[in-house]
């Protein structure tokens, strides 16, 4: 008996995952809170991705512990 590929993203391994998103439009968000967002068209072993038109997004944080009523 042949075994049955699941298709609930929930039961895939993560690098499973990511094979199923090549040639889709991904969201990578960065420890230093900048997010890449690009089309992905491949990766290797060492999870090195390839992105097909990047854009770089840098959010910039206020700081919220000035007094706004002086």
């Amino acid at each position: 008996m042949a075994a049955i590929a699941s298709t609930n993203p929930s039961q895939l391994l993560p690098l499973e995952l990511v094979d199923k998103c090549i040639g889709s439009r991904i969201h990578i968000v960065m420890k230093n809170d900048k997010e890449i967002v690009g089309t992905l068209l491949g990766f290797d072993d060492f999870v090195s991705i390839l992105l097909h038109k990047v854009h770089s997004i840098q959010k910039v944080w206020q700081d919220c512990t000035t007094d706004i009523f002086s």
